[in-house]
């Protein structure tokens, strides 16, 4: 059997839903196993590359040497590329595998170089963030749980062969991400990145009034935000509730909405909704 794509398009789990055979099935998982593997490889050896170079360290000397051979037997790993995709997979952390390389007392962050230092002055950024993007553009994504929208604070997670996973700092799916530290990664916003609006879902209660959903609108057209899609509807006890996607530049231009929202007469709650 042979599957046959689009161009740019290719196989994915959602495939898995509805494939007659058996051997189908086999086939589009053996192809996203893969697709994961490769990812997670990739992702894997950038995170190690990183953050040797974080501690000032030899990455080819690193790899040259005999305790890196022992720590590949003594892992179980043939090869490399068996624990670079450990890390990508967020089996491993790259600093374990570093404290395994190198002793203790070496393993101190190399200080920054007088050009980077001047640059960081100039730009006003910070020593301990890295860009949003992390490495490769493919490789990290926003959370659908939580939809993080640029200004929010941010934590990054690697998931399993797929990348970079970046929630909000108050997304309740990160407590329990927290429980396992090891698969954390520091994210940041990246300051170069185009202006892009973010689409953010809006569910406002209100009173059962004529003209309320009018009134909202008008609200969310004043203050130059774009609406994509409203959906309203009430129920018997002179309540209504509207549900808005809208267009969000940042977190200061999603709380001036939703403080714009607030004070139509007949709003009684606006809260951002989950995707």
């Amino acid at each position: 059997m042979q599957i046959v794509t689009a161009p740019g398009h290719n196989p994915s789990r959602d495939w898995l839903n509805f494939v007659a055979t058996s051997r189908a099935r086999n086939k589009i998982k053996h192809f996203i196993h893969a697709e994961e593997k490769e990812r997670s490889l990739d992702l894997g050896r950038k995170l190690f590359e990183k953050e040797a170079r974080r501690f000032g360290l030899n990455l080819k000397a690193l790899t040259d040497g005999d305790a890196f051979t022992t720590l590949l037997s003594e892992s179980g790993y043939g090869r490399s590329e068996e624990l670079y995709a450990a890390i990508g997979y967020g089996k491993l952390s790259a600093r374990s595998v570093l404290a395994r390389l190198v002793p203790q007392d070496q393993l101190k962050e190399a200080p920054e170089s007088g050009i980077a230092s001047v640059v960081r002055r100039v730009l006003g950024t910070t020593e301990d963030k890295i860009k949003v993007r992390g490495f490769d553009d493919l490789m990290v994504f926003r959370a659908r749980c939580c939809n993080p929208i640029r200004g929010e604070k941010i934590v990054g997670y690697i998931t399993r062969g797929k990348g970079v996973s970046v929630h909000s700092a108050t997304c309740p799916n990160v407590v329990n991400l927290l429980y396992d530290p090891e698969r954390r990664i520091e994210v940041e916003w990246d300051k170069g990145a185009d202006g892009s609006p973010y689409t953010v879902r809006l569910s406002i209660q209100v009173e059962d009034r004529r003209g309320i959903l009018a009134d909202v609108s008008s609200k969310i057209a004043g203050i130059n935000t774009n609406i994509r899609n409203v959906e309203a509807r009430t129920d018997d006890d002179q309540m209504g509730r509207i549900d808005m996607t809208v267009e969000i530049n940042d977190l200061k231009h999603l709380q001036k909405v939703i403080k714009s929202l607030r004070s139509v007469a007949g709003v009684v709650d606006v809260e951002r909704a989950s995707r």
